[in-house]
């Protein structure tokens, strides 16, 4: 349900629409969480040493994250997005990466 202004069409309608209201509040909950795993597992990776796991591939993991929330929050109407970046403490070489598609990797011939 787009925007925050939305007024009910119909009485009749109102457990529907909370129904919606309620999946899309568990949906951007669901989104904040995986941010926060992305988060989580950059973190883990810069505080062990030795790590095996690719500290670029995990800055743009989250950094996907990042960008799924903004877009969901967006599309609902939920327009500030600015605390954000405080409120989930997103590292700012994560931020410059939100939005940036990787590039396919050509197969080899």
């Amino acid at each position: 349900m787009p925007g925050t202004d939305s007024k009910p069409l119909d009485p009749n309608l109102d457990a529907l629409q909370y129904e919606i209201m309620q999946e899309t509040a568990q949906a951007l909950g669901r989104i904040g969480r995986q941010l926060e795993e992305a988060l989580a597992a950059l973190k883990r990776h810069d505080e062990t040493p030795g790590s095996n796991q690719d500290r670029d591939e995990l800055v743009q993991q989250a950094a996907d994250r990042a960008f799924a929330l903004f877009i969901q929050r967006d599309y609902l109407g939920l327009r500030t997005d600015h605390h954000l970046k405080a409120t989930y403490d997103i590292p700012n070489e994560v931020m410059i990466r939100v939005g940036v598609m990787k590039k396919p990797e050509k197969p080899e011939p």
